[in-house]
């Protein structure tokens, strides 16, 4: 098999190649798409229980409190 003859079948390759990495791509973007969207629905999920009993509308979770600095003095 001579030199060109491998440049020819790389060049008709490469269309081959681009194709079959747009479909791989386009798989796993719709995989983390779904994935992302499964999340989402647990998390509002999640947040939609905690907040159905009114009883509990003001939970006493610890609040955020933030360091006191050390003043000069």
């Amino acid at each position: 098999m001579e030199i060109w003859h491998i440049v020819v079948i790389c060049i008709l390759m490469l269309p081959l190649f681009l194709l079959a990495n747009y479909l791989v791509v386009k798989k796993a973007a719709t995989e983390r798409r779904l994935r992302e969207e499964r999340v989402d629905r647990a998390v509002a999920a999640s947040v939609a229980e905690s907040y159905a009993d009114k009883s509990k509308r003001f939970q006493s979770w610890p609040r955020y409190r933030p360091a006191r600095k050390k003043g000069k003095n």
